[in-house]
């Protein structure tokens, strides 16, 4: 949708540690996409090309969609603002005088409903309140919270209008919902139109979510923010629900800026000192220790054998909390040792992607899928019905019947048929509940 346009940019580090290496900056392809609205010069996104300066977080990850800092205003910029808050302060006086108006008239209109409502019920030998639940039984419509086609209108004019044009001459919000209003090919759009620009916003939206900051300070501020606001509602799902919340987060690298956080709802952090003998600071200190000494980027992160050991924990948990036992996953004989012993089935699992155990998918894209799905939950653990264990049974006995091996038979012992010593109670090496396996398999899940 955008056109690319090859510009040199500075360096986007505001303060670049003395050990930095620093190297020319990197050639950028602006997509010239500045905002939802136009006039938003601060969300322009670059993708730069690798370069040798690792201070920020933009430059250890070369090829990734950058967000531009926000820059200062000019003189024309700051003449433009100050009309504006001028005129906004008239608006602001002239609305201030029509509300106090609406509210008086509200008040008025309120006294004669209850006044009429009260005649009613004694008319009628009823309570106020019926007459009043009868009044109000019509429907409150939320509005979806989805890409609207005005937005999507919004967004493909200031494209047009805006693109190439210097700083402070870009057409405001208003100057531009004029002209789409006006512009006769929004008028009459065919389905496939309106689609095409619906996609063009969403795509938009997702590029400029997942982009990257350019700065340690925008990376800071960000971090910030978005942790203070994710306090709040957590606050409140403490509060509604009575769930006990903690977290730890810290910065990613030595060149960051953030500073580590701790948070904890009610008393939860007692937990980590009465039983796990660990003051919150220490584990946030140690967590920043260990994460500043690995300083990986994107891909780093997202490495296949990252995936696999996630992947495989997210199965792993999900099984123990729902089955309520400490066992892990057996792909081989998935079938017989978790479905048909503990009537639990794995929902979900995505299309394309082998069944077997994530450490034996060396794909980076299955991986990735794989771990997509289960973070967002369409990849699950799920107790089967009744019914369906009884389908399920059946179906294995015709298989058998019809002479297939279900699953795999675990191994002879090498020690088959001789008498082995007895370990006496309490004495032996305690160990989890296991699933039937083969040696490979088992070895193959252990958690790191």
């Amino acid at each position: 949708m955008s056109s690319l346009t090859t510009s040199e940019t500075p360096s986007t580090s505001n303060s670049t540690p003395s050990n930095a290496t620093l190297e020319p900056a990197a050639t950028v392809l602006s997509t010239r996409l500045n905002s939802d609205v136009p006039g938003g010069r601060n969300g322009e996104i670059i993708v730069a090309k690798p370069a040798g300066n690792k201070s920020t977080w933009a430059a250890r990850n070369p090829g990734w969609p950058v967000m531009q800092p926000r820059q200062p205003l000019t003189t024309v910029e700051k003449e433009h603002h100050s009309m504006h808050a001028a005129s906004r302060q008239i608006s602001a006086a002239q609305r201030k005088d029509r509300d106090a108006l609406l509210n008086e008239a509200i008040r008025k209109l309120s006294d004669e409903f209850e006044a009429k409502v009260q005649v009613v019920a004694t008319t009628h030998n009823v309570t106020q309140e019926k007459v009043k639940k009868l009044l109000g039984s019509h429907k409150y419509y939320w509005n979806p919270r989805g890409t609207q086609l005005a937005n999507a209108i919004i967004h493909d004019k200031a494209h047009e209008v805006n693109e190439g044009c210097a700083r402070g001459e870009k057409l405001t919000l208003q100057q531009i919902r004029g002209l789409a209003r006006t512009d006769p090919k929004y008028q009459d759009m065919t389905q496939d139109e309106k689609d095409k620009l619906l996609r063009a916003l969403t795509e938009y939206r997702a590029l400029k979510n997942t982009s990257i900051r350019a700065t340690n300070s925008a990376a800071a501020r960000d971090v910030q923010s978005t942790l203070e606001h994710i306090f709040k509602i957590l606050d409140g799902l403490a509060l509604r629900t009575g769930v006990y919340v903690c977290l730890f987060a810290t910065r990613g690298h030595v060149y960051d800026s953030s500073q580590p956080f701790w948070y904890g709802t009610d008393n939860v952090m007692d937990f980590w000192e009465d039983v796990m003998d660990l003051e919150p600071d220490e584990i946030v200190r140690k967590m920043e220790q260990w994460a500043c000494m690995h300083g990986k980027n994107i891909e780093e992160r997202n490495s296949v054998e990252g995936m696999q050991r996630m992947c495989a924990r997210i199965l792993n948990s999900g099984l123990r909390v729902v089955a309520k036992k400490k066992i892990r996953i057996n792909f081989v004989n998935f079938e017989v040792a978790i479905k048909a012993r503990y009537s639990i089935d794995l929902l979900g699992w995505p299309e394309g992607v082998p069944f077997q155990s994530p450490r034996a998918i060396t794909n980076a894209e299955h991986l990735r899928t794989l771990r997509d799905a289960l973070k967002a939950g369409t990849c699950r653990w799920a107790y089967m019905s009744r019914q369906q264990c009884e389908q399920f049974q059946d179906q294995l006995k015709e298989r058998r019947t019809a002479g297939e091996v279900v699953g795999k038979p675990r191994k002879k012992r090498s020690d088959a048929g001789r008498k082995r010593r007895r370990t006496a109670p309490g004495k032996g090496l305690k160990s989890a509940v296991t699933i039937d396996s083969s040696s490979e398999e088992n070895s193959s899940l252990e958690d790191d």
